[in-house]
């Protein structure tokens, strides 16, 4: 039992539930979260979930995990599948799962035609373009249809054979019958149901009629016992045809409230489910799961972590006014987390060889590396350090900039775990190019054990030839333009989507990886030393580790 006095309310959603709670008006809080299942989800449903979930359990409810399947010419099945995964990375556990389809079209069209017999709703013999026609527009009211005053009986014996298949698909519809000169054009005697002959992927041919979105969403909370409908604002002008149906076709105390909150606009995402599903059928990304994508399923094999998801959305708080994110806000959140959770290793991207002329050829030695500094219980792992090494080519230079740290013709640098080495020789290409450098490394100078006296400013990471393997790196931009804020907005606006996308997008290159990483399993996270954080794509295969770049080290959110 939750105290309520120890409840401090978050936002004004929770401050009304809690009034709710002390008042009597609910007994307990009993949220849904009711996707359609006819696209994977993205990070702007995982706000939508996450108020559902966490407000729930804050007041000692529950969430019921509803497929809201009334459509069945855009869904599938494999949506749905993904859905209760992408709950389980979110780290949320449904009352239930339960598909509407099964469980309550019978009891919705039971409802229906109770209200047909109330004088609620009525069968409609006009086509739909020539209901829209008659709507009327915000300046003038609608037409009622001729059919609107049809008998009672007559309407229902209709209503009954549209359910047995007697009529062709898109001849009759049943409406509410509302107020056509209503200020809000959608309470002027809305769809319930339509004749449509689709095959379900659930329920196969048993239905040929389905409830329309605005009636159904009602009458399946209430069915279910919702006490709170949470949705973003987009579903704000539907509020009245919600309360409208949940007064005229529900009958029993507790009934739901539906309360709006802000949606989540990142800038330069595309989020529209009908664009992110044009670029998968044509070829353009790796699927619904590409790494670009704000999907769930993306951010996953990105290597983005549920907590940094979680916390990002938490700092954006529940708000009933829109307002624009920034990208690098979520990027924050994502480093943060990842830099207490990601292993350490040493992967050159770009390598350049080194000889250390003074160590021995057939000697390999091990050294240690902390798997990650911010958890004690993280432990090491090995590495070796050999005659043959590898360093990024941008840990050298000829002509050193002001204040460079790393190595130089004649300087010292730190590796990392090792030992202090320097350059004595660099050795050329016959075109010019920089083939390999000789170096010496300085006895009495292994990390740990450091008892030469020698400082230096500059360490850097490395990995030995014996000890390394050739893996691919994903190396991603983000998928949209930069000039593009709002690619949704500009796609509506008759902008082609190959002009929004930023070419060049993924660019495949190869890395050595110290042989630690062939004990990766996909979505393990990795902190690269020095260069980012990476994760093995599920792509990958024992004869090519393919590693994702999830994000830089360098942060430029401001907090």
């Amino acid at each position: 039992m939750i105290d309520l006095s120890k409840i401090v309310p978050s936002n004004f959603i929770e401050e009304e539930i809690l009034e709710d709670l002390k008042s009597g008006r609910a007994k307990e809080v009993i949220t849904r979260c009711p996707p359609e299942p006819s696209g994977y989800w993205h990070i702007g449903h995982c706000k939508a979930w996450m108020i559902d979930f966490e407000t729930a359990i804050k007041f000692g409810g529950y969430t019921y995990l509803r497929m809201d399947d009334t459509n069945p010419s855009r869904e599938q099945g494999e949506f749905a599948e993904s859905y209760v995964e992408d709950l389980k990375w979110l780290g949320y556990t449904p009352k239930a799962v339960i598909f509407a389809s099964e469980a309550y079209f019978e009891k919705i069209y039971e409802i229906a035609e109770k209200m047909i017999q109330k004088g609620y709703a009525y069968v409609d013999e006009l086509s739909q373009d020539e209901q829209l026609k008659m709507k009327g527009t915000l300046k003038e009211p609608g037409i009622n249809s001729p059919y609107r005053d049809r008998p009672i009986e007559e309407s229902l014996r209709l209503f009954r054979e549209m359910r047995a298949g007697k009529f062709p698909d898109g001849s009759l519809t049943l409406r509410a019958k509302i107020d056509m000169s209503h200020p809000n054009i959608l309470m002027r005697d809305p769809i319930m149901y339509k004749i449509s002959r689709e095959h379900h992927y659930k329920t196969g041919d048993k239905w040929c009629i389905y409830p329309i979105y605005d009636f159904a969403h009602p009458m399946e909370d209430a069915l279910e016992g919702v006490t709170y409908s949470l949705c973003d604002i987009t579903f704000r002008v539907h509020r009245e045809v919600y309360e409208w149906f949940i007064e005229h076709g529900w009958d029993k105390p507790y009934p739901p409230k539906q309360r709006e909150f802000s949606t989540l606009n990142l800038e330069n995402v595309l989020l529209g489910k009908r664009y992110l599903k044009a670029l998968v059928n044509s070829g353009k990304v790796l699927g619904w799961d590409d790494p670009r994508y704000m999907t769930i399923v993306g951010m996953k094999r990105r290597g983005y972590t549920a907590e940094g998801v979680k916390n990002f959305i938490r700092s954006c708080g529940v708000v009933a006014s829109e307002s624009t994110i920034p990208f690098s806000s979520l990027e924050y959140y994502i480093r943060d987390d990842l830099n207490k959770v990601a292993t350490r290793t040493m992967v050159v991207l770009d390598p350049l060889k080194v000889i250390i002329t003074n160590y021995d050829e057939d000697k390999l030695e091990e050294i240690e590396i902390q798997n990650n500094p911010n958890d004690e219980n993280a432990g090491t792992h090995k590495s070796m350090f050999g005659r043959e090494i590898f360093i990024e080519k941008e840990d050298f230079s000829t002509n050193p900039p002001p204040k460079y740290n790393r190595l130089v013709e004649g300087g010292m640098v730190r590796l990392k775990g090792a030992y202090i080495i320097k350059c004595n020789q660099v050795v050329y290409k016959e075109n010019g190019e920089i083939d390999y450098l000789k170096c010496e490394y300085i006895p009495n100078s292994k990390s740990g054990q450091d008892s030469c006296g020698i400082k230096v400013k500059g360490t850097i990471h490395f990995v030995a030839k014996e000890n390394g393997f050739e893996v691919t790196i994903r190396n991603f931009k983000n998928l949209i333009k930069s000039e593009y804020l709002w690619p949704s907005k500009a796609l509506a606006q008759g902008v082609s989507i190959d002009e929004i996308l930023e070419p060049n997008s993924l660019v495949e290159t190869k890395a050595i990886a110290e042989n630690f990483l062939k004990n990766a399993k996909p979505y393990d996270k990795f902190q690269f030393m020095r260069k980012g954080y990476y994760t093995l794509d599920k792509d990958s295969t024992n004869s090519n580790y393919i590693f994702n770049s999830t994000i830089s080290l360098k942060d430029s959110f401001k907090k």
